[in-house]
């Protein structure tokens, strides 16, 4: 099966954040936007500490390189608040929903790329942060910087950023068909005014969420397109010195922390719910031993799974303790399989993949694995 398309849009972002959490059926839910940047070991035990006392605590690694949290008190407490701004991953209380920032995770750690996009990230972020205006761009707005590798320029973007060689790159809007060659200098101002652009034409409309919503396209005199090779292989394991590690389901658990903790004191969070580990190729066996994914023919580099019961009001099953007992049993395959709790299939893969819906039973679950698979061979 294939993802769907889209998904009936409401008028009005409901991105969650410090400042506006999402009230699901288990409480309230919290989105903090790394921005393409590091997070500190510290930071993640602290948010482990706020969600100690939940049945299944874990940090929910988004697609866009996002942590969130479940289960949280409605209201959200003082105290609740408090601790989770003082792990800085909320920087700014005007912009925090706006963050949205994915960039090369190895850039700047191997040789793949045209540079290290590590400054740029930073620049960037701290530039959208300073703009009042910018603050009008709502939680599902997406700036993707690719150090020409051409890892996240693949991902569905608002406005993005390829470098193409020493000092040289092309900022895009809306897509690769539509950008403009400029010094590597120049991105960040490119990207800023395309932005404000964004702002202006939008108009206040809370129905346009993305480039494409607009009337009219972005920018005057596009000068350059993309079409570059296709996107590398996601690595795992050992990069070099360094390492890249998978989260079952996109969930970080306490023992995964305290595993992380003994090695580095921070991580960068991938758009693919994996972990990059400056310097941590070495350790890969106790990250292994801890849960973690190292290996490209592990089940968890296959298997997802909606959020399931009990968050979810809709689901008929706990899709994460089936994935549970799935993953020792599922058959080598290469094709995404994904266990939904409704017909909503809500996180599918953007790629064709397995559609596991609500199975009674493992033993069903399998069966249908095995039928759709049958099916394309």
């Amino acid at each position: 099966m294939t993802a769907l398309s889209s998904r009936e849009r409401r008028a009005g972002d409901a991105c969650p954040g410090v400042s506006r959490p999402f009230v699901a059926v288990d409480g309230s839910i919290v989105r903090l936007r790394p921005a393409g940047q590091p997070v500190r070991i510290d930071a993640l035990a602290t948010l482990m500490e706020v969600i100690a006392g939940q049945p299944d605590p874990s940090i929910q690694l988004t697609s866009r390189g996002a942590l969130q949290l479940r289960g949280l008190p409605d209201p959200l407490t003082p105290r609740v608040r408090d601790a989770i701004r003082a792990t800085g991953l909320a920087p700014s209380t005007t912009h925090e929903l706006v963050r949205n920032i994915v960039a090369s995770p190895l850039s700047g750690l191997d040789d793949a790329g045209h540079g290290d996009l590590r400054p740029v990230t930073r620049a960037l972020d701290a530039a959208l942060c300073a703009a009042p205006a910018l603050a009008r761009l709502g939680g599902r707005f997406l700036v993707v910087l690719d150090d020409g590798r051409g890892d996240v320029v693949g991902e569905s973007f608002d406005l993005g950023m390829v470098a193409t060689g020493p000092g040289r790159c092309v900022v895009l809007a809306g897509g690769v068909d539509r950008g403009w060659e400029v010094p590597l200098a120049a991105a960040v101002p490119r990207l800023l005014a395309l932005a404000h652009e964004f702002v202006e034409q939008a108009s206040g409309d809370e129905s346009v969420w993305h480039v494409g919503d607009l009337t009219e396209p972005l920018g005057t005199g596009p000068t350059a397109s993309l079409d570059g090779p296709p996107p590398p292989e996601r690595p795992l394991g050992a990069v070099g010195d360094h390492a890249v590690v998978a989260v079952p389901l996109g969930l970080l658990r306490p023992v995964h922390v305290t595993a992380l903790a003994s090695v580095t004191d921070r991580v960068l969070v991938t758009p693919w719910r994996s972990l990059v580990i400056e310097h941590g190729a070495a350790a890969l066996p106790d990250l292994e031993a801890a849960g973690l994914v190292t290996r490209a023919g592990s089940p968890w580099t296959r298997l997802h799974a909606c959020t399931g019961l009990p968050g979810c009001a809709r689901s008929a099953l706990d899709t994460r303790t089936l994935a549970r007992d799935l993953a020792p049993l599922l058959p080598s395959g290469h094709s995404p399989v994904h266990v939904s709790g409704c017909e909503r299939r809500c996180g599918t893969p953007a790629t064709a993949y397995v559609d596991v819906l609500t199975p009674r039973s493992t033993e069903e679950a399998l069966s249908t694995i095995a039928e759709q698979e049958s099916s394309w061979t």
